[in-house]
């Protein structure tokens, strides 16, 4: 297997893409290597981004050991990631890279550089807004979820998806991490030993357990559609008008919802750090507090309804017109997804995991008022979704838990 460098990567690709021109200057650079603001993090792949006059690629090569961690790792993934990523694209092309070719003797694809677009967490975190966001992400989850699901592929293709994207290796590392590795891990003792206490009595606490556990077993067991599986804000590309999803290779079929509320949970924590970080003047800090509550309904209430224009357009025979079945679909989604977006949520704020959404707030003080309040809203949210019906019931919640929280400062 060719291991790909920065020495070898030319003739590498004048092999593969025989219109590929050298002849002209060619600039070539490692994801990693820049900060994580310009391009990720590349923490597990190698990524090589080769610009010329002409054209700008990205090859991804996926070794049997992470790049950074250097621990062992399934090298199935980058086959699964390029084969998502055909899917996705097939049903939105304008939300997906474009892919160039695939070596799958040597774990490599290669596809169209979008570096043009920015890196959406480190953009909220200098408190850019991006108009479009949350229709297009919600665009991008519910065409691509319904799309792969048996509500309209048949029976032979939505079994194959099954078999093809058991993904059992990549889904194991979010099976344990995210929903019960948060009660094991070492809580962040620099917020302080009060923090500390507060958040350790809320992971032991059995009731938010059992609905991590009641969650879990969805997100194991139902086989819904094509999710992305960890679609959190840096892995969404995007400019005032245009978006890219990347970084799929966790993509399995899994539960409508897990992937909505995964960025929901996102967007809760940018609003949380947007309670507390420097802001030029308190009307520019409502002015984006304001644009990522919007961002959330706009995300959620996309989603339902683009959901339902695919459901009414494409069903198949069977299931159509059979009263209350969408609406069944849509309510447990609406019930899922803000206890996946607590999940999230917590499992971050009590670890000692970098989490950049809160770790821009320079302030100690502050950072730990935006950790709490995130955690009091992950709480709040986790056993108020039984009774929502809307993205305003969610959103009512966040609110009235930041205004109980400032009265008690």
């Amino acid at each position: 297997m060719i291991k790909i460098t920065k020495e070898n990567i030319i003739p590498y690709l004048k092999e593969h893409l025989p219109d590929f021109d050298d002849s002209l200057p060619v600039n070539i650079s490692m994801v990693g290597e820049g900060t994580e603001e310009e391009d990720g993090d590349g923490y597990v792949n190698y990524i090589y981004r080769v610009q010329t006059p002409k054209e700008s690629l990205v090859l991804k090569q996926g070794t049997d050991i992470s790049r950074v961690s250097q621990q062992e790792i399934a090298t199935y993934r980058n086959r699964l990631e390029y084969n998502s990523m055909r899917i996705f694209y097939a049903i939105t092309p304008e939300y997906v890279p474009y892919l160039k070719f695939q070596d799958r003797e040597n774990n490599i694809f290669v596809m169209e550089d979008v570096s043009d677009l920015k890196v959406v967490r480190f953009q909220l975190n200098k408190n850019k807004m991006f108009p479009e966001l949350g229709r297009q992400c919600g665009e991008f989850m519910a065409k691509t979820e319904f799309c792969t699901s048996e509500y309209y592929l048949s029976r032979e293709k939505y079994r194959g998806l099954q078999k093809h994207f058991e993904n059992t290796e990549l889904r194991k590392i979010m099976e344990d991490q995210m929903f019960l590795d948060c009660f094991g891990c070492d809580v962040d003792y620099s917020l302080g030993n009060n923090f500390a206490d507060f958040a350790n009595q809320f992971s032991k606490d059995s009731r938010y357990r059992t609905e991590l556990y009641k969650l879990r077993r969805k997100f194991m067991s139902h086989a819904d559609g094509l999710i992305h599986a960890d679609l959190h804000t840096s892995n969404i590309l995007a400019s005032r008008d245009k978006m890219k999803v990347i970084d799929m290779e966790f993509a399995f079929m899994g539960p409508f919802g897990y992937d909505l509320g995964y960025l929901v949970g996102n967007l809760i924590s940018q609003y949380c750090a947007a309670c507390f970080k420097r802001f030029p003047s308190e009307q520019s800090r409502k002015q984006f507090k304001v644009y990522l509550l919007a961002t959330i309904q706009s995300l959620i209430e996309t989603y339902m309804k683009t959901f339902t224009l695919c459901w009414e357009r494409s069903v198949k025979e069977r299931y159509r017109g059979q009263q209350g079945l969408l609406q069944s679909i849509l309510q447990e989604v609406m019930v899922d997804m803000p206890g996946y977006a607590s999940m999230v949520n917590w499992f971050r704020s009590v670890s000692d995991i970098p989490y950049p959404d809160f770790d821009v707030i320079e302030n100690k003080d502050a950072k730990r008022n935006a950790t709490v309040l995130s955690l009091m809203i992950d709480w709040g949210i986790m056993f108020g979704r039984y009774k929502y019906q809307s993205a305003d019931d969610l959103i009512e919640t966040i609110i009235g838990i930041e205004e109980e929280f400032r009265k008690s400062l």
